[in-house]
């Protein structure tokens, strides 16, 4: 079954959403919790819990990545930049 780029691409976006959701919590949650060297060992084990949880979803996308780069025959790099666009992110301007 030959795989379409649209169909790759919807998934993708979807795990780039949802890898973007998880950055932003643990950002939020870094903020909620301050300093890093004021942190208690409660706070320590929140952080931890939290950055294992929003590993899955960027381990999802970096695999789906390789997996649909090399079924597509596309440069993973090209397909992740293809990603990024469709979910919204907008590059950097040059000699940034």
């Amino acid at each position: 079954m030959e795989i379409e780029l649209s169909d790759a691409l919807d998934e993708l976006v979807e795990l780039q959403e949802a890898s973007d959701e998880a950055h932003a919590e643990l950002t939020l949650l870094q903020k909620e919790l301050g300093e890093t060297s004021q942190w208690t060992d409660e706070q320590h084990v929140t952080w931890r819990d939290a950055w294992e949880d929003a590993r899955e979803p960027w381990w999802l996308l970096d695999t789906a990545l390789d997996h649909y780069a090399e079924a597509i025959g596309l440069d993973r790099e090209e397909l992740e930049a293809m990603v990024q666009r469709a979910a919204g992110h907008v590059p950097p301007p040059d000699g940034a």
